[in-house]
Parts: structure tokens; C-alpha cells; sequence
């Protein structure tokens, strides 16, 4: 393949691991980076601006922030393939997450996959082939693997979701008043916050969810929370991240 489609060996998907699990990360530009259209569509500017699959890990070391190095490229031209050869790309998909599986299966753990490393797409409205046969989603082509991921736009968890994908919203400094309503119905919404993690908020219990990216593990109805990742992140003022409790 041109470029791969899934990490599996980040600081995040390493942890998973030790819960029993593989975790394959997808990673592509977020937003409109890659020229292609928005592909976080819910994103704000705060959002867009401290995106961890642009400012943190390996696509953060460049010399300028304007810079690209072989991650960002990389994601890019996952990106732009995405866009531009959609059932090509799917095929990628399927592929990636067939050989995933096998690999899980070696190392006798369970697949967890995430497809919105960076992004946040509906992939339950994406058709996809697998062994000849069509498919509404890469859900619905393997409905014995879990999926897991984050999203800002609410109406995903209102509608019907496939049964093997756990959604949590991800709340930004716009949104709160859907996170409130998503935690109501006993759905998790993912916050960042700076310094200690408080012990409720939104009425909801904080739970540590920097052990592990498995979401689909965590009981309902509790406020996932974040730390920041990467120094921009670290120094938002914006809302975005959210004060915790002081050291």
C-alpha cells in the first residue's frame, strides 16, 4: 500500500495492550488541511488549531508550524486518496483491517479499531466491498470487531449506530450545552482538561481516560477525561481546555 493506513504502535494503542487488546489508530489530515474539503466537519477554530493529529506525537516535529515532514505528509495523502479514490481506499481500509486482525489474533489479543484518528467522519454512511460482497459500512463488513471513536457532531449519537461502535462526543468550547444533553441520556463525552482531573463535572463522574483508548469499556453516562496533548494544547486559554483542579 501506499502509505499505511493504521497505527498500532502510538503511546495511546501501545496501552490497550495491557487490557487485552489491539488498537489500530487511522490517522488522516484533519479538517481541511489536505485541500480536499472538510473532513471535521463540527471542528472549531480552537479545535482545528491544537488537533493532536497535527500537534502532538511524531506530526508535531517540525521546525515550523507551517512545515510538513514525512507523518503529515503521510497524512495527507491518505487524505487526498480518501477524497479522490474513495472505493480504492476502502479496499485499503478492509485490507488493513483484515491483516490487523490476523495480527491481534497472533499476538492473542482482541481488535479494537478507530477510524477517526485525526478526523471525524460518519463511516457508517460509507459503502465498502469485502469479498466480493457490498456493504453499507466497514461496520457491517466485520460485525465481530469493535470500533471505537470520538466525534463533535451530537446527531451521530441520536441516530441508530451500528451495534459493534461506541461513540463519545468530544466536547469543545462551543458545544457544552450537547454534551450536557449526551450525558443526560447516559452517553460519555470526552473533555480535556489542565492539571488534575476533577471528580465530577457537567453532574457527571470523571473517569481517567488517558489509561487507555477503549472507549467502548467505559461505563455510561461519566465524563472521559483528557489531558492535553502537546505543548500548544498545554497553553490553551481558548475554553477548549478546561481548568482542572490545581496541583
Amino acid at each position: 500500500m501506499k502509505n499505511r493506513i493504521f497505527s498500532m504502535d502510538s503511546a495511546k494503542a501501545v496501552k490497550a495492550r495491557g487490557f487485552g487488546y489491539l488498537n489500530a489508530i487511522h490517522y488522516m489530515a484533519p479538517a481541511t488541511l489536505a485541500g480536499v474539503g472538510n473532513l471535521c466537519p463540527k471542528a472549531t477554530e480552537s479545535c482545528k488549531s491544537l488537533c493532536l493529529g497535527w500537534h502532538s506525537g511524531q506530526a508535531s516535529m517540525v521546525a515550523h508550524e507551517t512545515d510538513l515532514n514525512s507523518v503529515r505528509q503521510s497524512r495527507i495523502d491518505k487524505a487526498r486518496r480518501f477524497m479522490h479514490s474513495r472505493a480504492e481506499y476502502m479496499r485499503d481500509i478492509v485490507r488493513s483491517i483484515e491483516n490487523a486482525e490476523k495480527a491481534a489474533k497472533r499476538k492473542r489479543l482482541k481488535l479494537c479499531v478507530r477510524l477517526n484518528g485525526s478526523t471525524d467522519i460518519a463511516w457508517e454512511g460509507i459503502a465498502c466491498e469485502r469479498g466480493g460482497i457490498k456493504f453499507r459500512s466497514v461496520y457491517e463488513a466485520f460485525p465481530h470487531i469493535q470500533f471505537v471513536d470520538y466525534t463533535k457532531i451530537a446527531a451521530r449519537l441520536t441516530r441508530p449506530l451500528p451495534s459493534n461502535l461506541h461513540l463519545t462526543l468530544s466536547r469543545t468550547e462551543k458545544n457544552e450545552a450537547d454534551a450536557a444533553k449526551v450525558l443526560k441520556a447516559r452517553g460519555n463525552v470526552a473533555v480535556v482538561f489542565r492539571g488534575k482531573f476533577p471528580k465530577r463535572y457537567l453532574g457527571a463522574r470523571v473517569i481517567n481516560g488517558d489509561e487507555h483508548d477503549l472507549r467502548h469499556l467505559d461505563p455510561r453516562g461519566v465524563v472521559v477525561g483528557l489531558s492535553p496533548k502537546g505543548s500548544k494544547a498545554k497553553r490553551d486559554l481558548s475554553g477548549f481546555v478546561v481548568e482542572g483542579v490545581a496541583a
